[in-house]
C-alpha cells in the first residue's frame, strides 16, 4: 500500500525540484578558472609584499600558489564559490585544504601560506557571487552586465577572511594577509 501511495504521489506531483541556481551565480559559470587565476595572482603579490615589508628576501621561483574552487549550496541564500588550497610538501599536521601556497627564503627557510586566520578548522575562502546589469536590449540580452565576487562568511567553521604565513619547519606564525574583499570578474 505504501509503495502504491509513493508511486501515485510521484506520478501526480513529479520528482522534487532541485534547488534553484541563482541568477547571480550564473554570471560565473564558464569563468571559474578566471576567478581562481585572479585570486591566485592577488595572493602571489600579497605574499611578495608581505616578505618585502619584513625585509626577508625570498626566492621568487619557489613561490607556488595552488587554489581550487567549488560551488557550495547556500543554506540561507544563493550558492557561493569556495576556494581551498592543495597539499604542500612538508605540511604535516596541516589540513591539505588549508595550504594555499609555499615559498622559500633566500637562506632556504620554507614557509607555508594557509587559508586561515590561525584556527585548525579553517581552510576555505568563501565568496558570494554578485552580478548587476543596466537592463535589457530589444532582444532580451543583458546590457552593461558586471560580475564580481564578494568575500563573506557563510557561518561555516572552515571559512576564513585571511591568509596565515607560517614557518614550515617550526610552525611559528609570521603574520596575516587579508584576502581581497571583492574580486571583479568582468
Amino acid at each position: 500500500m505504501r509503495t502504491l501511495v509513493l508511486v501515485f504521489t510521484l506520478l501526480v506531483c513529479g520528482p522534487a525540484p532541485a534547488a534553484p541556481v541563482s541568477q547571480d551565480y550564473l554570471c560565473v559559470q564558464g569563468h571559474e578558472q578566471d576567478v581562481t587565476n585572479k585570486l591566485q595572482t592577488y595572493i602571489r603579490q600579497a605574499v611578495v609584499d608581505f616578505f618585502k615589508r619584513r625585509r626577508i628576501a625570498i626566492n621568487s621561483s619557489t613561490l607556488q600558489i595552488n587554489l581550487t574552487n567549488s560551488t557550495q549550496p547556500g543554506a540561507d541564500g544563493p550558492p557561493y564559490i569556495s576556494f581551498t588550497g592543495g597539499a604542500a610538501a612538508g605540511s604535516s599536521g596541516l589540513t591539505a585544504s588549508a595550504v594555499a601556497g609555499t615559498v622559500a627564503a633566500q637562506d632556504g627557510t620554507k614557509f607555508n601560506v594557509l587559508l586561515s586566520s590561525g584556527s585548525d578548522t579553517q581552510g576555505a575562502a568563501e565568496y558570494r557571487v554578485v552580478s548587476r546589469q543596466r537592463g535589457f536590449d530589444r532582444e532580451g540580452n543583458a546590457i552593461g552586465r558586471h560580475c564580481a565576487l564578494k568575500l563573506f562568511n557563510s557561518g561555516a567553521f572552515e571559512a576564513t577572511e585571511s591568509l596565515l604565513i607560517i614557518n614550515a619547519a617550526s610552525g611559528h606564525a609570521l603574520g596575516l594577509i587579508r584576502l581581497p574583499a571583492r574580486i571583479s570578474l568582468y
